[in-house]
């Protein structure tokens, strides 16, 4: 039986199926595609009947062969179609009428790999979805665990710090309290961002103090900023209600988590931190805050990657800084459940400039709503002030704010070398290395060397690199 579309090229090439056959289920024809999947030669394939390649949708009888049930087939999406060997393969099937009474073709499509790719991509999300509740398991009940000894430990160092008088033995518990504090944030990290994976954290409606909540954030952090030696500029708008309605515990730990950043990451010059009130309609109050340092800075390409679960913008970052790298993925959840967002603008070496806006409410009922440009050059304009009140000098290579940090560094730096305090060591060369980055090349290539030597914890030729750039400073900068 001649069709011409049958000695075309595109159903020779194709890798479908293409069936023809009469009423009775005799095939006609079978093109290359055919007889490969299904391992037939082609005089094979026309000897043979449909209700051997189907037959789910094809029967016969004792008598032979009788006429299929036409819509049965065209009903049929899927279908398995059984090789010479009788096994088989699932497959797309699409059959039409020939324009010729009695004669029918059926397009078929392997769907074997599609059908294990569906069923890997099941078992894989599967297991991804027991991987993380058994992780999301494991993280409550370790924080649990360790929230109890934290908090012991706690206890008691404060009921010391109420009878011991001695000043160092007091500083040693300072030590103690502050290192219990950092413990507690990361457990409250992790405990957050397990809820958050879980679908399982709801923000709290309750009245609270904001301008208290500002005050013990600060306050958290001070003794930190203060050992450091950085400024500190902080900045409330007095517009702000004192009562407030949201959730106080989940806006502390964003602010801990965006300034202990800024603390973090800036060895030298500043921390600024500004919060004001952009609108308010009945009894909701937008409130923008920004986070702004002048530390080690993120580059353009780097950014992308911030606020990602468990990733931080370099591997040695969590070495020398420490770190779980989730304080940011939970900021950015805990923000975008406040019905606000995060942003950042930085630039390698320059510093940092987070902020966000979250929405709370009031009891206070009014509609005031300023332009938001206005309120953008309002704080541009005030952090500009802090940082051009005597930051930057710290930067000016020579100035006297600048040759102070360089010596405050320098005897920190030798005394680090000498007690093997390498991890210090390395944090105040790059402090210096920052500070005078606006000296000459040489200099410059001397404190690289200088932090590659303390890297390696290579005793003898840190202080030999420290000697040499004492000398070049020196002869810079006159007597440090």
């Amino acid at each position: 039986m001649e069709f011409e579309w049958l000695n075309s090229k595109i159903v020779e090439e194709s890798i479908e199926v293409v069936l023809v056959f009469n009423e009775m289920g005799n095939i006609l024809f079978g093109n290359p595609s055919a007889r490969e999947k299904l391992e037939y030669s082609g005089e094979e394939l026309q000897r043979q009947n449909m209700t051997w390649i189907f037959r789910q949708e094809f029967q016969k009888e004792d008598g032979g062969y009788f006429p299929f049930q036409k819509e049965k087939i065209f009903e049929k999406t899927e279908s398995a179609l059984y090789r010479k060997n009788s096994s088989c393969f699932l497959a797309n099937i699409r059959c039409f009428p020939m324009e010729k009474s009695g004669i029918y073709y059926l397009l078929a499509e392997d769907i074997t790999g599609q059908k294990d790719t569906d069923a890997r991509i099941r078992q894989l999300k599967e297991e991804g979805e027991n991987n993380r509740r058994i992780r999301n398991e494991f993280n409550a009940n370790i924080t649990h665990e360790l929230r109890t000894p934290v908090n012991g430990i706690k206890g008691h160092v404060t009921a010391l710090m109420d009878v011991i008088e001695e000043e160092e033995q007091r500083k040693t518990l300072d030590v103690i309290l502050y290192c219990c504090d950092n413990m507690s944030s990361i457990i409250n990290n992790i405990l957050d961002f397990s809820k958050l994976e879980a679908g399982k954290l709801t923000l709290e409606e309750k009245e609270f103090d904001f301008y208290q909540m500002m005050d013990k954030v600060i306050a958290t952090h001070t003794a930190t900023i203060n050992k450091k030696e950085l400024k500190l500029n902080v900045y409330v708008d007095e517009k702000i209600p004192r009562i407030v309605i949201g959730d106080e515990l989940r806006l502390n730990r964003i602010l801990n988590n965006l300034l202990s950043n800024a603390v973090k990451f800036t060895s030298v010059g500043y921390v600024n931190v500004s919060v004001s009130k952009t609108m308010q309609i009945n009894d909701e109050v937008e409130l923008f805050f920004m986070v702004k340092d002048s530390g080690i800075g993120i580059s353009k390409e780097e950014q992308d990657r911030l606020f990602q679960s468990y990733s931080q913008v370099d591997a040695s970052i969590t070495r020398r800084f420490g770190g779980t790298g989730l304080g940011l993925a939970i900021t950015k959840q805990l923000v975008e459940m406040m019905n606000g967002s995060v942003h950042v603008e930085s630039e390698k070496g320059k510093g940092s400039n987070f902020s966000f806006y979250v929405k709370l409410h009031t009891n206070q009922n009014i509609d005031e709503i300023p332009e938001h440009l206005e309120v953008y050059h309002k704080w541009s304009n005030f952090t500009a002030a802090m940082e051009n009140s005597g930051e930057d000098q710290f930067y000016q290579f020579g100035t006297e704010e600048n040759r102070g940090e360089i010596k405050k560094r320098m005897e920190k730096l030798v005394l680090s070398i000498e007690l093997g305090a390498w991890d210090k060591a390395e944090t105040l060369a790059e402090t210096l290395k920052t500070l005078i980055e606006r000296s000459d090349g040489e200099l410059k290539k001397l404190i690289l060397r200088m932090g590659m030597a303390i890297r390696k914890e290579n005793y003898e030729k840190s202080m030999e690199m420290y000697e040499q750039v004492k000398t070049a400073l020196i002869e810079r900068m006159g007597e440090l």
